[in-house]
């Protein structure tokens, strides 16, 4: 990173696992931008052992990502995701989750939308340009309404319209025996709320459509979540949260469906879910 801690020149990936009671010399070589310097060989990361041997750490051009489809419009209820003009996902189904795959960084991606019936990327409803940073890893959230108009609107006057909720860096793991996870308000026609667990302590406080928490550590344990109005008097709906099982895990929690299904196509109605990091979605 420069020399700021925030801006990533470059990520390595460095095996040492062979060096038990080794030593190197770990040293940065050649120019960030060979262009300007006569095309003299291009920035690496290398380590000389003590024997001679000079070994190259390989630079990381992938990052980890996760999609997650909560966007509850009967429309899009199964639809077909393209990398590029690539069939990433075919019908991929609302509150389904991928694994953390390997995606391309450091280069523009078009994330595309499409109907499950689609033929090619040129049947995309909704697409989206990102350029992920190598090393990193990363939850995409689908969320909204192709239509917003045609649905109750949100409460807040949040925007509803189809978009990606992104998370960064995102976890695959956590560590010290809890669970660490995310909270999402991710229900169109629902207000600000309150997430307690009950007895403990509030998790989420003051959370409108499209509000996204950072990681929240808990001991892994059976919980009741009280779902509470802004004024965190007002009950709007309560779930049975077992964590037990799930120790060092990470997960993303989410709110998903309308609270009023009548007033928007009859979509599916109000939960919370979670999205583990192996692709799995679990209700409570």
């Amino acid at each position: 990173k420069d020399s700021s801690g925030t801006v990533r020149v470059a990520t390595f990936s460095a095996d040492l696992s062979g060096l038990a009671n080794g030593a190197a010399i770990v040293f940065a070589s050649g120019f960030l931008t060979p262009s300007a310097n006569k095309n003299g060989k291009a920035f690496g990361l290398f380590a000389a052992l003590p024997n001679g041997a000079v070994v190259e750490f390989p630079a990381v051009t992938t990052a980890r990502l996760q999609a997650i489809h909560n966007a509850a419009d009967p429309a899009a209820d199964s639809v077909d995701i393209y990398l590029g003009s690539i069939k990433l996902l075919d019908n991929f189904k609302f509150r389904q989750a991928t694994p953390f795959i390997d995606a391309p960084a450091g280069q523009q991606i078009v994330l595309g939308v499409a109907p499950a019936t689609s033929a090619s990327v040129n049947d995309t409803l909704v697409g989206f340009r990102a350029t992920l940073t190598p090393g990193e890893s990363y939850v995409v959230m689908a969320n909204g309404v192709l239509s917003p108009s045609t649905f109750a609107s949100n409460p807040d006057g949040r925007s509803t319209g189809f978009t990606l909720f992104i998370k960064t860096p995102a976890k695959e793991s956590a560590t010290g025996g809890n669970v660490e996870f995310v909270g999402v308000h991710g229900a169109t026609d629902a207000p600000t709320v309150d997430i307690v667990a009950r007895g403990v302590a509030t998790l989420v406080n003051n959370a409108a459509y499209g509000d996204m928490t950072g990681y929240i550590a808990v001991p892994p344990a059976k919980y009741l979540l009280d779902v509470k109005d802004s004024s965190g008097t007002v009950r709007v709906a309560t779930f049975s949260a077992d964590l037990s099982g799930l120790a060092n895990g990470a997960a993303i929690v989410f709110a998903s469906g309308f609270l009023t299904p009548s007033a928007n196509k009859n979509g599916k109605a109000f939960g919370l879910f979670a999205a583990l990091p192996n692709g799995a979605v679990v209700e409570f």
